[in-house]
């Protein structure tokens, strides 16, 4: 009896370390593959990120990693300044590495998804206005645009016209109708703003009360001169 018992123990004891011994080895399995190689630092995929996650917010999503030159892939990133203020086009895998071709800018990401993601701290408000008044419908995703708006006289003041908002963003374009011959759209257009709360309200109250211009701006676009143009400013 005493003999079997003492076999167990043993049995358990060789069992035990050769479990130690087989973690140590899997451990240790990554560091003997780079044995004499060279290695290369590069970007790496920590943890699942979706397509319009912005480069600037993924955190430790992202990490930077040790592997053998040889297993780099064309394009790999290996520094996050690379992509500084980009936006991931697709779904980013964990464990894959981070290709510079896999981010695009704003811009480019609103011609291929059709939208652009709102920023922190904004909001996305939709208004319709007609073609002729958001550049012949021509204004897409990512660029930004100047909002004006006319006010009726009421028994307070007079009808006019002042600039609302500056370089706001467009977050998507939709046409409500269709497009002529030479690809203009007409009728009514529906874009999306992105916009902060104190903004969204001014817009709102403008698209109920008022009648609503869009410029398509440049980022080098400066505002008007003026706060505000009335008749007289007009025929002056």
């Amino acid at each position: 009896m005493r003999t079997r018992i003492i076999a167990l123990i043993v049995a358990a004891v060789l069992a035990i370390g050769g479990g130690v011994v087989l973690v140590n080895y899997v451990r240790t399995a990554d560091a003997r593959a780079f044995d004499g190689a060279q290695l290369t630092s590069v970007l790496v995929v920590a943890t699942a990120i979706p397509a319009g996650t912005t480069a600037d917010d993924v955190g430790d999503a992202i990490v930077s990693k040790s592997v053998p030159a040889a297993y780099v892939v064309e394009g790999a990133v290996t520094d996050a300044t690379a992509i500084a203020g980009l936006i991931a086009a697709v779904d980013l895998a964990p464990g894959e590495q981070v290709l510079s071709s896999r981010f695009v800018t704003t811009e480019e990401f609103g011609t291929a998804s059709g939208s652009i993601i709102i920023p922190d701290g904004l909001q996305e408000v939709s208004i319709a206005v007609d073609a002729q008044r958001v550049v012949g419908g021509r204004v897409a995703p990512g660029d930004t645009v100047g909002v004006f708006v006319s006010l009726q006289a009421d028994e307070d003041n007079v009808a006019s016209t002042r600039i609302l908002l500056s370089k706001v963003l467009v977050t998507s374009v939709a046409a409500a109708s269709g497009t002529d011959e030479e690809g203009v759209t007409s009728g009514l257009v529906l874009v999306g703003l992105a916009v902060n709360s104190d903004d969204a309200q001014k817009l709102v109250y403008s698209a109920e009360f008022g009648r609503l211009w869009l410029s398509k701006q440049h980022e080098s676009t400066t505002g008007p001169k003026t706060s505000s143009i009335e008749r007289e400013g007009i025929a002056g």
